[in-house]
């Protein structure tokens, strides 16, 4: 099936449907590593999120638990609102949209310095807060809501960004919680929230932590990871932007690369990634920082909620028989996108004139929908509400994309956009809500 697409008066665009070898090692790093990063600012927010996790079919929650506090309705996640955060890499900004009324609500610098580069963010579970991550090093976390911000002048009043043409200045901006600077990465792409620990008292995630990944490689080099001794992988406090956890991966080669790329993590909050061009996945186990290294992969990362590992040639790889399995049927990709796996199971990823899916079990093609044209898809990424989202690389134009009816909504104002991560957290919800029986 494909839709075709028309402009509206408004400017918005609608349609209507017409046995890898593996090797484990343990970390070489330890708590005594967070020395190295250290974070500007911490804001913390204490109200609770509530209300119906039910939209257009699809529930997140579990169910009601019955505790001696307060009675949990949404302990899979919050729907009370969904935004979708898209880096504007040439602008070093960070664009929050609100994913049902389609506007831009606040945009932000990405850390102290400028020239950031942003590109990959992550949502966290509870979607109170986002982080991004900067090409040129750091990693910042916003809070999605004035009421989890900070009043840092004490006058009273929550001062942060309102729209497009409302940027303020980093340190002004109260809804910028803190930057973990990581000075002598000269490539840092990957980012993950995991989901934290439930509270059935609280109705609240807690310990929730951020896995990135960086090269500290040669500045000026002809590419980011030359002279970079392997690869490091940080596991962050959410809360505080402090470095807990440090795993040095030396024998992960990356020179002549872009490095550590994109990342996920599965229904144990173990992080999966992906090494540009060296064909590389990185298992990372949460609880013991194991880690083993295998060949595989092509561009985008996702894991889905039985806890296969995707990229976006829609090859899947099965951790549990050790085996790569390929998409049946002809649907080309287009040199390099996201891929995600939307709430019916189905894996997007980006295809030769828009987006296409593939079915997850039997890796038979599905349908293809056809985008506005102004380029290639990068971005792919489902939000809660279970649309689908493909950001144009480079362009002005990020597009929901209806699952049902494969209507398409445009939203246009982005500035040179590269994002492919869990921008929606649709990822994070859908593997700890919908773990494998």
């Amino acid at each position: 099936m494909t839709a075709d697409a028309t402009a509206s008066s408004s400017g918005a665009v609608t349609a209507t449907t017409q046995a890898p070898t593996t090797s484990t090692s343990t970390p070489t790093g330890s708590d005594s590593d967070a020395a190295e990063s250290t974070s500007s600012a911490s804001a913390t927010g204490t109200s609770a999120a509530s209300g119906d996790s039910t939209s257009m079919g699809f529930k997140f929650d579990i169910g009601t638990e019955e505790t001696d506090g307060p009675t949990c309705q949404t302990k899979c996640g919050n729907t009370d609102w969904s935004y979708v955060w898209i880096a504007n890499s040439g602008e070093h900004t960070l664009s929050k949209i609100d994913t049902r009324d389609m506007t831009e609500v606040g945009r932000y610098q990405t850390r102290p310095q400028p020239a950031g580069n942003p590109s990959r963010t992550s949502v966290s579970i509870d979607a109170k807060a986002v982080a991004v991550a900067n090409r040129a090093g750091g990693l910042t976390k916003v809070w999605a809501r004035k009421e989890y911000c900070a009043d840092k002048n004490g006058n009273g009043a929550i001062e942060t960004s309102t729209g497009k043409n409302d940027v303020l200045a980093f340190d002004l901006d109260e809804c910028i919680a803190w930057h973990t600077p990581f000075p002598e990465a000269t490539t840092q792409r990957p980012v993950a929230w995991t989901s934290g620990v439930y509270n059935d008292v609280t109705c609240e995630y807690e310990d929730q932590k951020i896995w990135t990944a960086a090269a500290n490689g040669t500045i000026g080099g002809t590419w980011p990871c030359d002279g970079a001794a392997g690869i490091f992988v940080y596991r962050v406090n959410g809360d505080t932007g402090v470095v807990e956890d440090t795993i040095h991966m030396p024998e992960v080669t990356c020179g002549g690369t872009f490095g550590p790329y994109g990342a996920a993590v599965d229904y144990n909050n173990d992080l999966w990634m992906y090494i540009w061009s060296a064909y590389t996945i990185v298992h990372v186990s949460y609880d013991t920082l194991e880690y083993e290294t295998f060949p595989g992969g092509n561009y985008g990362i996702t894991v889905d909620n039985k806890g296969r590992v995707w990229t976006d040639a829609a090859s899947r790889y099965d951790p549990m028989t050790m085996q790569w399995v390929n998409q049946i049927g002809d649907q080309p990709g287009v040199g390099g996108s996201g891929v995600a796996q939307d709430l019916k199971g189905r894996i997007w990823k980006s295809t030769t004139g828009g987006v296409g899916w593939v079915d997850a079990e039997t890796m038979l093609i599905g349908d293809t929908v056809i985008l506005p044209a102004q380029g290639n898809a990068r971005g792919i990424g489902v939000d809660v509400d279970g649309y689908i989202w493909a950001v144009i690389l480079g362009g002005t134009t990020a597009h929901r994309i209806h699952p049902d009816t494969y209507e398409i909504t445009t939203y246009d104002g982005l500035n040179q956009p590269y994002t492919y991560s869990d921008m929606a957290g649709g990822q994070i919800n859908n593997v700890t809500c919908n773990p494998p029986n």
